[in-house]
């Protein structure tokens, strides 16, 4: 699969949020890149970059990374996997995703 659509990273969000037991999606990127963002947010651009996943490309193979938040009533490590099995049912073969836990509620 590809990672082309209109705007893959809201999408590749939305599937993140639709996962059973993530309650959340965090910006994986550090507090200084995403400032371009945050302004952006502030001043009321439709580009609205505070959660995003992360789409690179590192020596050619594709990485995704997402940070979320889950669910205390769930377990954490299975919405993890869930999340991850997601992403990389829409990405390429190759690709290497990484999940981060941000939060438990």
């Amino acid at each position: 699969m590809s990672l082309q659509s209109p705007d893959p990273q809201s999408d590749l969000v939305a599937r993140i949020r639709a996962v059973d037991g993530v309650t959340d999606v965090y910006s994986p990127r550090s507090a200084i890149a995403r400032i371009p963002g945050l302004i952006a947010a502030a001043a009321g651009a439709a580009d609205d970059r505070l959660a995003e996943v992360a789409v690179s490309m590192r020596d050619g193979v594709p990485a995704v990374a997402a940070r979320i938040a889950t669910s205390a009533e769930d377990s954490t490590p299975a919405a993890a996997r869930r999340v991850a099995d997601a992403l990389l049912a829409n990405t390429p073969p190759d690709a290497v995703v990484s999940i981060q836990i941000a939060r438990i509620h």
